[in-house]
């Protein structure tokens, strides 16, 4: 339109019509949608490359061989761990059973007749050595050990009678410490009832003041209340200590009386007998009880070796009674009754009723997030199993560089999983409980930064946000918004930090926007959609700068 078709249409008008034309300001708002963020569980799940590892057929091999007595169970039927499958003749292990209850027998009555010879040899040594010891060793060193014991008793003496001292010097400066605190107690709390009878005289306006002054002189007394009582249980710990150490000292000048008499008798009368005692004779006595000794080590040696004869001898008696190590069903029995039993073959095979396992790698962060105990989802050939991750190694494998995760497989057609067989697998990766979140398309990023708009009494407010997890739906606000914030669900190339809203009711209505929505005259608004990046990809979306005429542009 040209400007003097405008002029030409506004002289055409009526007159007043500009006027009130003019007068209906013009509705500038924007038209949203708002959710309130909704608190849910996010999980992030990925697929894995698998291999299945499990090993589910048992082959039972007896460790024993002899003539099958007793088969039970026949192929096709099912066993418990421990059952009973078949019976090997044990008269030949009975007998060598026996051979070994006797061996050890007289291995244990060799080594008690040793013992006995050990002990005689050793008490007439002991009877040797401790004469010789007096005769020559003990009397120099008893005499000094006496005097020592005096000489040590004095200074306990002396240094009981210190602590004693110092005991009641404690009590005197406990004492002197207790009048000063007490003094200082008086003072704050004089001080105290001088500021509260101020402060109740006082004017209301000074009333506050007046009042903190209270409060300070109040907690001054309370803090030297304090400290006298803890005054008064330090003179009660000075006393206690005093008496304590008075009595130490008392006990500690008879300690060294006793000493005095101790030494005293042994000059007198032990040193006197001893010297007149003879030199032991019997330099041959610490031969005999090395003689001994090596008797009682070779015939100990021979205990054990007879032991373990027995030990062997009992299991190989057990092993005549050839038990299920699993549950199961049998697929083969290679052992007939009467029949000799082998110890290089098979004699029943046993497929196990135990999970099968598959094996797969992933990162350390991965690693670090994958829970023991989390389900998870096996595929072969467009066939799913049910699945538990059991294991997360925390070590890196030296193969391959990554972390080991083992999970086991059961449920009905799990045996179809072949040992060896490649699968995929799909478990939870990542996993955050009760989290607040909103709807994935409005959450924008500038740069790295992540932002969304709330509605704020019909104005958007932009606010900065720190995402966490995201699935298809949703992403986790971790930091940013509450639970109560009006978060703005709908994309609109004019949305900017203060625009004006008019808000979508659940009906389809909307409410009546907030302020005028007026653009100044003559002004044109540049509007810039921001930059989408989606936070489970990263992908971002070209920017768009969309341009809207103002209310004075003229075209």
């Amino acid at each position: 339109m040209t400007l003097a078709a405008v002029f030409l249409c506004g002289c055409a008008l009526p007159f007043g019509a500009k006027e009130a034309e003019e007068s209906e300001p013009e509705d500038n708002s924007i038209s949203v949608e708002v959710q309130s963020p909704e608190v849910k569980t996010i999980t992030n799940r990925a697929n894995f490359s698998a291999t299945v590892v499990a090993e589910s057929e048992v082959k039972v091999i007896p460790l024993v061989g002899g003539e099958v007595l007793e088969k039970n169970f026949e192929v096709g039927d099912h066993v418990n761990e421990g059952d009973l499958l078949f019976k090997i003749d044990d008269e030949p292990y009975q007998i060598a059973l026996k051979r070994a209850e006797a061996s050890v027998t007289s291995a244990q009555a060799g080594l008690t007749s040793a013992q006995a010879s050990l002990n005689k040899s050793q008490a007439d040594a002991n009877t040797t050595r401790s004469q010789a010891i007096q005769n020559v060793g003990e009397i120099p060193y008893n005499e000094q050990k006496k005097n020592y014991n005096v000489d040590s008793a004095y200074v306990t003496k002396r240094k009981s009678n210190n602590t004693f001292k110092d005991a009641k010097d404690d009590v005197d400066i406990a004492k002197i410490n207790l009048s000063d605190l007490e003094d200082a107690r008086d003072a704050a709390e004089s001080a105290m009832k001088t500021a509260k009878a101020q402060y109740e005289e006082a004017d209301p306006d000074a009333k506050d003041a007046m009042y903190e002054a209270y409060e300070k002189t109040k907690q001054t007394y309370e803090t030297a209340k304090s400290r006298v009582e803890s005054a008064e249980i330090n003179v009660d710990k000075a006393r206690r200590a005093a008496d304590s150490a008075e009595m130490t000292y008392v006990l500690n000048g008879e300690s060294y009386g006793l000493a005095e008499m101790e030494r005293d008798n042994y000059n007198t009368y032990e040193k006197a007998t001893t010297i007149y005692g003879a030199y032991a004779a019997a330099v041959g006595a610490d031969s005999n009880v090395t003689s001994s000794r090596a008797n009682v080590t070779s015939s100990a040696a021979n205990v054990k070796s007879a032991q373990a004869g027995l030990e062997d001898a009992q299991l190989n008696l057990d092993h005549t009674n050839v038990k299920s190590p699993v549950s199961g069903t049998i697929t083969a029995i290679n052992v007939t009754v009467h029949n000799m039993a082998s110890q290089q073959e098979a004699a029943y095979t046993i497929q196990s009723d135990e999970p099968c396992k598959v094996v797969f790698y992933v990162a350390e962060e991965t690693a670090r997030c994958i829970t023991p105990g989390t389900d998870a989802v096996v595929t072969k050939n467009g066939t799913d199993y049910t699945a538990k991750i059991i294991t997360v190694y925390d070590t890196i494998d030296s193969a391959t560089g990554l972390f080991k995760v083992e999970a086991s497989v059961a449920g009905q057609g799990s045996e179809n999983l072949i040992a060896g067989s490649s699968v995929s697998i799909e478990t939870v990766t990542r996993k955050a409980d009760k989290a607040l979140t909103v709807p994935i398309n409005s959450v924008y990023y500038d740069g790295d930064q992540a932002f969304l708009y709330a509605d704020e009494g019909g104005v958007a407010k932009k606010i900065l946000v720190t995402t966490g997890l995201a699935d298809d739906e949703s992403v986790e606000i971790v930091e940013g918004i509450g639970p109560s914030d009006k978060v703005i669900v709908t994309w609109n190339g004019s949305l900017r930090d203060g625009s004006e809203l008019k808000t979508l009711n659940e009906a389809g209505g909307t409410s009546a926007p907030s302020g005028d929505g007026k653009p100044a005259e003559g002004s044109a608004m540049v509007v810039e959609s921001p930059a989408v990046k989606n936070p489970s990809t990263g992908d971002k979306t070209e920017d768009i700068t969309e341009y809207s005429a103002g209310a004075g542009d003229i075209e």
